[in-house]
């Protein structure tokens, strides 16, 4: 059984991730259900609310490479970003490459304990300069090696509010509710948003009838638990597909250029998965 102490996420990890689209008023019952195999996550447990705030600064190639890729629902391709927790975010950040294989993916992470981002993204030692090795030295080595062949450099942050549940029945599987999201154009290495140029992307042009929240389960690829495919039978949820990144992008792209059309598939959704 896990521990409760359970809540960082691994360095490496394969897992499928099933999403939905749900209105809010499902957030309490199905949390009541999975009380009985999960507990919250300790930034949940913090919170008065339950939610708490991410943020993602992302990368991508001058030309859209990344969202080019999704956008051609092509079967291999990744997104890189560097995550932030909380309103005022402060270190560790977490730099992350998320791979996706058919119903697969695979994230990359490593934890980096300093606010020297920008230095340590150009620098071919960064993990020699933050003195970490072993899979955190390895994923960042990664992270800077992918950035140098795409030119990638930062384009866009997203922020959210997210309740975690984390199961104490199994070695890895989650549920999360993500809810309130927003983003803006980023070109610096800057991840703290500006809430003055932050705009919402929650729209029902991208969310089912009535949805303004992604319930989100995830778990080890080889194993799904059997009290989630009870979860999914008992409120009879239809998966959804959702890309932060690929709204994001797109929210940002229709602003700078209205009248492109690539740019406005943005109102078409990608509602089935």
């Amino acid at each position: 059984m896990a521990a409760h102490t359970q809540t960082e996420i691994p360095s490496v990890l394969q897992r499928f991730e099933f999403k939905y689209h749900i209105p809010r008023s499902m957030i309490g019952p199905i949390s009541d259900f999975v009380k009985a195999y999960c507990f919250l996550d300790k930034y949940s447990e913090m919170s008065p609310t339950g939610f708490y705030r991410i943020n993602n600064l992302y990368f991508d190639s001058p030309f859209h490479t990344f969202l080019n890729n999704r956008l051609e629902r092509k079967e291999r391709r990744f997104n890189m970003r560097i995550r932030s927790y909380g309103e005022n975010p402060e270190p560790p950040y977490f730099w992350e490459i998320k791979c996706k294989l058919g119903e697969n993916r695979q994230k990359f992470r490593a934890k980096v304990k300093s606010d020297a981002i920008e230095k340590l993204f150009y620098s071919p030692r960064a993990s020699d300069e933050l003195g970490f090795s072993g899979t955190d030295a390895q994923n960042m080595d990664f992270f800077q090696s992918l950035a140098l062949s795409y030119n990638a450099e930062p384009q866009i942050i997203t922020q959210y509010d997210r309740m975690a549940w984390i199961s104490e029945t199994d070695e890895y599987a989650r549920v999360t509710f993500d809810a309130n999201l927003q983003c803006a154009e980023e070109h610096t290495f800057n991840v703290h948003p500006d809430p003055a140029k932050m705009e919402s992307y929650d729209t029902t042009t991208i969310f089912r009838h009535d949805a303004h929240c992604i319930l989100e389960l995830k778990g080890q690829v080889s194993h799904l638990p059997l009290w989630m495919v009870d979860l999914v039978k008992t409120f009879d949820l239809k998966r959804a597909a959702f890309s932060k990144f690929r709204y994001g992008m797109l929210r940002v792209l229709r602003n700078n250029h209205p009248d492109n059309i690539w740019f406005n598939v943005f109102d078409q959704g990608e509602i089935y998965e």
